[in-house]
């Protein structure tokens, strides 16, 4: 069963399109560019890899499917891309895409090939090995559980990284903790399928039935902080201030009766302070202003 969606970021997508409009530097539009093409590229591959899963998993009674979680603990966070929840542990789930050619390198980082240009990420299952210490820390200290499950150290909790099935991947084979989304179950299946008796007996020990999975699964959906990021605290537009506010149509072709060099233009109010002591907010005004500060009613 699916438990949690995943939150929608259609706001910060129509925040950055609107800031991108409104900026009048080149340099700034760049920038807004760059954060919304990876805002929406990341959106999509997790719907997408969302949508994988829910496939194989959302019709499972035995599986609770969480996606888009951050769990705070201890002033620390873990944005969690993916969380399956078994009768077996807790596997987290971090997706991953792009439409540069991957590889993932000897130390799990990887580079990414644009055209010319080459770019290197970090570890993803660093990331996820940071993700699976603060849930674990959380779970320990907030669900409680039977002697068992704290004779084995708490709840199992492993993690993968999930590349989408149209990521172009150099790797003959991914190493080990990277998968594709749209394969994930049946490797999954096959890796519980290889488990030497020893370990099938070591997780046996803390085999959590299906009550107790759904339990688990509302305590961390329970625990979420979303967090929306505010594009617009970041990206500060400046509006033009105009010295006047002047309407630059020239009403008649009349030079300014008092300097003789400029034409009278009409001009609005700025200040209420006159309130009705004139019949109009609008009157006629020097162009040559503030050099000259001739004015006439209309």
């Amino acid at each position: 069963m699916v438990l949690k969606e995943i939150e929608s970021k259609e706001h910060e997508i129509n925040t950055l399109k609107k800031l991108f409009d409104e900026s009048q530097s080149e340099k700034q539009k760049a920038l807004i560019a760059k954060d919304l093409k990876t805002l929406e590229k990341g959106y999509l591959a997790e719907k997408e890899n969302a949508w994988y899963l829910d496939f194989y998993f959302k019709d499972k009674d035995r599986f609770v499917l969480l996606h888009d979680i951050r769990i705070v603990h201890n002033g620390t966070s873990a944005q969690i891309d993916h969380l399956l929840v078994a009768p077996i542990g807790i596997t987290i789930l971090e997706s991953k895409s792009t439409t540069g050619l991957l590889t993932i390198n000897n130390d799990n980082s990887i580079s990414v090939k644009y055209s010319k240009n080459i770019k290197t990420f970090p570890n993803p299952l660093e990331q996820n090995n940071r993700h699976q210490k603060v849930l674990s820390d959380f779970l320990n200290n907030t669900f409680d559980v039977s002697a068992r499950f704290k004779l084995m150290g708490g709840i199992y909790i492993e993690h993968k990284v999930l590349i989408h099935p149209e990521t172009t991947v150099t790797n003959k084979n991914l190493p080990e903790g990277f998968e594709r989304s749209d394969s994930f179950a049946t490797k999954r299946n096959e890796e519980i399928d290889k488990m030497s008796p020893a370990k099938v007996l070591l997780r046996g020990v803390t085999l959590m039935s299906k009550e107790m999975v759904r339990e688990l699964a509302k305590h961390i959906a329970k625990a979420h902080k979303p967090v929306k990021f505010d594009y617009t605290q970041k990206y500060k537009i400046s509006q033009p201030k105009p010295e006047e506010e002047i309407l630059d149509t020239i009403l008649e072709e009349r030079p300014c009766p008092r300097c003789d060099e400029g034409t009278l233009v009409k001009r609005k109010r700025k200040s209420k302070k006159f309130g009705t002591q004139y019949e109009s907010d609008e009157f006629l005004g020097c162009s040559n202003y503030p050099k000259c500060r001739y004015t006439e009613e209309l």
